[in-house]
């Protein structure tokens, strides 16, 4: 993918556009009937090359996962690829960063006094506060994490100790088997081992990022998607004209930049940009 002066991505994929236009028109993104014409040739390139850039590996990952619900019985989601975290938001407002070959089972909509999600592999976690039902992630390894609204990652892979590192927050983490309950708050870590659990300071500075090298949605709201980049990323802060919170996209973004990310959104829903100092403004353009 390259960028000229003006700041236009291109990426030559003739395949990859016929794919997708079919698909922008199923979800009514490519509107009315474009005539041949040397504008409409012109404008279909432009088109073309913005939305390739941002929605066409989108398309190429819609296998990515796998979802099974059958009547009230909980879903069931799996990353299955090798690279690219797969990110969605639960009936809550919660987001979960899946790591690749990490799956997760919850249910549709959250009832009763708690929110409860089962983990195998690893994940990023952005819960939604809630202080009258506690959200609640069993691993695996007989481990339970119980929070009321945070932002923390789990590793929970086959192979590798049970791990937690809280970056907004407090979490309380108890192993089922000894049921001792450690508390873990921002810019802490806390492992499982023979001994049982141990805390300490966080030292792996990746523990977060390594879930947002490759971001994958499907089919995901917008708000949505900027909330996801506005959790993991401090500066600069992405804001959305309300009007646009439930358009949805199809994008995987890897390696980069949020003024990219932000970039490659408007490029992709044909909408306007605004920069000012720390913040990206993000509207419908103007008349």
């Amino acid at each position: 993918m390259e960028q000229n002066k003006d700041n236009i991505y291109r990426i030559d994929t003739d395949k990859a556009w016929n794919i997708l236009r079919e698909r922008l028109e199923k979800d009514h993104l490519l509107t009315g009937k474009i005539k041949d014409s040397p504008y409409r040739k012109r404008k279909m390139q432009l088109t073309r090359i913005a939305v390739a850039a941002a929605v066409c590996i989108g398309v190429i990952f819609t296998g990515l996962y796998f979802r099974q619900s059958k009547d009230d019985s909980p879903a069931v989601l799996q990353n299955k690829e090798n690279s690219g975290t797969l990110v969605f938001t639960l009936d809550d407002g919660s987001m979960v960063y899946l790591a690749p070959r990490a799956s997760i089972s919850y249910p549709a909509v959250f009832a009763g006094n708690q929110r409860k999600v089962k983990l195998s592999g690893n994940a990023l976690f952005s819960v939604a506060k809630d202080e009258k039902r506690p959200f609640v992630v069993e691993t695996d390894e007989k481990i339970t994490i119980e929070v009321t609204g945070t932002v923390f990652a789990v590793q929970s892979s086959s192979g590798n100790p049970f791990e937690l590192s809280v970056k907004q927050g407090k979490v309380n983490v108890r192993s089922r088997n000894d049921r001792v309950t450690v508390p873990v708050e921002a810019g802490e870590t806390v492992r499982f081992n023979t001994g049982g659990l141990s805390k300490s300071k966080t030292v792996n500075v990746q523990v977060f990022s390594r879930f947002t090298d490759t971001m994958c949605f499907k089919d995901e709201k917008l708000n949505n998607i900027v909330h996801a980049i506005n959790t993991i990323y401090d500066s600069p802060t992405i804001i959305m004209e309300e009007s646009l919170n439930n358009r949805t996209l199809t994008v995987t973004f890897d390696n980069n930049s949020v003024e990219s990310m932000a970039k490659l959104i408007c490029l992709a829903l044909n909408l306007e940009q605004v920069n000012k100092q720390d913040t990206i403004y993000i509207r419908r353009p103007a008349k």
